[in-house]
């Protein structure tokens, strides 16, 4: 079976997908790429951004292209970035 008939197969078999990384659990929160705005507007690198707030850099980096972030890591970079983790960054 292709790659592609494969990745589509299991997107239609996933009960809830708002994302294109597939299964989105309950309790996350998508933010987009101005993250990578505000990310930058504090002198920042993703490496940077990661070791401060413990998120895994390429958690960071799929989140600067519209991936998905816990609620846990979204308050993490929340506190690096000194805004309130229900800010929207999208």
């Amino acid at each position: 079976m292709p790659i592609q008939s494969i990745h589509q197969a299991t997107a239609a078999a996933s009960p809830v997908s708002g994302s294109s990384y597939g299964y989105v659990p309950e309790g996350v929160t998508p933010i987009g790429s101005s993250l990578a705005a505000l990310r930058k507007s504090r002198g920042l690198t993703c490496a940077q951004l990661s070791e401060r707030s413990g998120v895994d850099l390429i958690i960071i980096m799929l989140a600067e292209r519209g991936s998905d972030l816990m609620a846990d890591e979204r308050a993490a970079i929340a506190t690096v970035l000194e805004v309130e983790d229900n800010v929207s960054w999208s």
